[in-house]
C-alpha cells in the first residue's frame, strides 16, 4: 500500500505539473495573442500616418501650386497696372496740350450759342466768376490731383476745375475717370 500511496502520489503531482503546465502554456499563448492584436492595431495607426501624411503632402503641394499660380497672376496684373500708369503718364501731357487746344474750340462754340442769349451757363455765379479772373494756381501733380478731387466733390463741373488749375479739360475727366468721379 505505501507503493500505491507513493505511485498516487507521483501521479498526481505529475498531473498537477501537466495541468500547470498546459495552463502555463495557454496564458502565454493568449499573451502572445494580446501582443499580436497589439501590434496589428499599431501597424493600423501606422499605416493610417502613412495615408494622412501622403493625403496631406498632396494637398499641401496643391496649396502650394494655387498660391504660386495666384501670385504670380497678382505680379502679372501689378506689371499691367504699372504699365498702363506709365502709358497714362506718359499721355497726360498730350492729353493736356490737345485739351487746352479743344478747350478754345468748345470756349468758341459757347460764346457763339450765348450770343445775344444773355449770360452763359457757367458764368451766372458771381463767386465762380471772380475766381475765374483770380491767379493760375500753380501746384505739383500729387497736389493738382487731389485737387481736382476736391473740386470735383465740392460739385464744380471739369471746365471749371480746368480753368482754375489751368489744365486741359480732357486732363481733368482723365483724371476723375481714373478715380472713378466723371463729371461732365
Amino acid at each position: 500500500m505505501e507503493v500505491l500511496i507513493i505511485v498516487l502520489g507521483l501521479l498526481t503531482t505529475g498531473i498537477i505539473a501537466l495541468v500547470s503546465l498546459i495552463v502555463w502554456r495557454d496564458r502565454r499563448e493568449l499573451k502572445l495573442k494580446q501582443i499580436a492584436i497589439e501590434i496589428n492595431r499599431v501597424e493600423e495607426i501606422l499605416n493610417n500616418f502613412y495615408q494622412n501624411k501622403q493625403e496631406f503632402d498632396k494637398m499641401l503641394d496643391s496649396a502650394k501650386r494655387y498660391t504660386d499660380n495666384a501670385i504670380s497672376q497678382v505680379e502679372g496684373q501689378i506689371k499691367q497696372i504699372k504699365n498702363t500708369l506709365t502709358h497714362i503718364e506718359q499721355r497726360l501731357p498730350l492729353v493736356s496740350l490737345s485739351g487746352d487746344k479743344k478747350e478754345t474750340g468748345r470756349e468758341r462754340e459757347r460764346n457763339h450759342k450765348t450770343q445775344g442769349k444773355g449770360k452763359s451757363r457757367g458764368s451766372r455765379d458771381p463767386k465762380h466768376q471772380s475766381q475765374k479772373t483770380g491767379e493760375i494756381i500753380k501746384i505739383n501733380d500729387g497736389e493738382k490731383y487731389a485737387r481736382i478731387y476736391e473740386m470735383a466733390e465740392k460739385g464744380l463741373n471739369t471746365q471749371e476745375i480746368a480753368q482754375k488749375l489751368n489744365l486741359g479739360h480732357d486732363e481733368v475727366e482723365l483724371v476723375l475717370e481714373l478715380k472713378g468721379k466723371k463729371l461732365s
